[in-house]
């Protein structure tokens, strides 16, 4: 199982600083979303900057970019990491993508991303020499006689696409259509045997794929710090957003976490000061690896076989001060340097 990690910093120095920390550690790849910034211009600050070490977006949210532009920005980044780059894919909830973002979200997402991808793909062969593009589908309609060839030569014809993906319908469609999945941090072990892993198989099954077709990559909130007590406060902090955000009780449920999430979810609607508190520890557990390094280790080794990447994340919910995650984030590019 190889490492990942997130960019991270508040500046293109610290961002590119960050990078080369990552990759002299031998971390495998680095990933950057999007929630109100670009999930591109940091890592394409940090491409040039760097070598070896694979670079993607973790994710950009499909439904508030147009896919065919979304496509050439894409190919730029691999010309700026000469060949390191992968456009991952996410979709967001129906409010965020047409009220905030102003972008297109039908409430299809399982048909509409299938035909995102579709066109992406489309955009990226035409790219390179040129060429006509026609895809007439429900959601997206592109016809152009003849794009103009790109005045820049790729290092590779396409670039891998990777879709997030949590329950099982999604993660069988990023099998069946995508090179990779990204996971999000409720990627406990449990989940990917019952649920994430014969959903992959079906997935692959369908596309007429194998296995080896497909990266698996999972975030994990990972808190290495010697005071067990809290390392678990830090990764019940970062359960917080989960809860919140609703879409996730299938898999609270799964593990047995229902009435938690109940609590915790009233508790923040009536502005009670540390929800987290309420969050038991074998709930942590669940889903992080925290505590000190040994305990850190055997948590996430649950995950081998079942991931072939894990992003090592630190929690940034819950109250967790920005000095106290980087501590945490130096902890990791400590213990897990190869």
């Amino acid at each position: 199982m190889k490492y990942a990690a997130f960019l991270t910093g508040e500046s293109p120095e610290e961002w590119i600083a960050w990078a080369r920390r990552c990759e002299a550690a031998g971390f495998s790849s680095l990933w950057h979303g999007e929630v109100v910034n670009s999930a591109l211009v940091p890592l394409a600050a940090v491409a040039p900057q760097t070598e070896r070490i694979q670079l993607g977006t973790g994710v950009s949210l499909a439904f508030a970019h147009s896919p065919v532009m979304l496509a050439f920005a894409a190919l730029d980044m691999d010309v700026a990491s000469h060949g390191r780059f992968r456009l991952g894919l996410g979709v967001a909830h129906p409010n965020r993508n047409n009220n905030w973002y102003g972008g297109r979200d039908t409430g299809r997402t399982l048909a509409q991303i299938r035909e995102y991808v579709g066109v992406v793909r489309a955009a990226m062969q035409v790219a390179q020499s040129g060429g006509a593009v026609d895809f007439q589908g429900a959601f997206y309609h592109v016809r152009a006689r003849s794009f103009f060839a790109r005045s820049v030569r790729q290092p590779r014809p396409t670039v891998p696409i990777y879709m997030a993906a949590v329950q099982r319908r999604m993660a069988a469609l990023a099998a069946e259509l995508c090179d990779g999945i990204v996971g999000n941090p409720l990627y406990s072990a449990r989940h990917l045997r019952e649920v994430v892993a014969p959903a992959v198989r079906d997935g692959l099954a369908r596309g007429g794929r194998t296995r080896a077709d497909l990266e698996v990559l999972g975030q994990c909130f990972t808190v290495i710090d010697d005071d067990l007590a809290r390392a678990y406060r830090v990764g019940a902090g970062g359960l917080l957003f989960s809860i919140w955000a609703q879409i996730y009780d299938p898999i609270f449920r799964e593990h047995g976490f229902d009435d938690v999430v109940q609590k915790v979810r009233a508790a923040q609607r009536e502005g009670v000061a540390n929800p987290a508190d309420l969050i038991p520890p074998e709930m942590v557990d669940a889903f992080c690896a925290v505590g000190p390094v040994d305990r850190v280790r055997s948590s996430l080794k649950e995950r081998e076989g079942l991931l072939d990447t894990v992003i090592l994340a630190v929690p940034s919910g819950g109250g967790t001060p920005p000095d106290e995650q980087a501590h945490y984030r130096e902890r990791i590019l400590q213990a897990f340097s190869s």
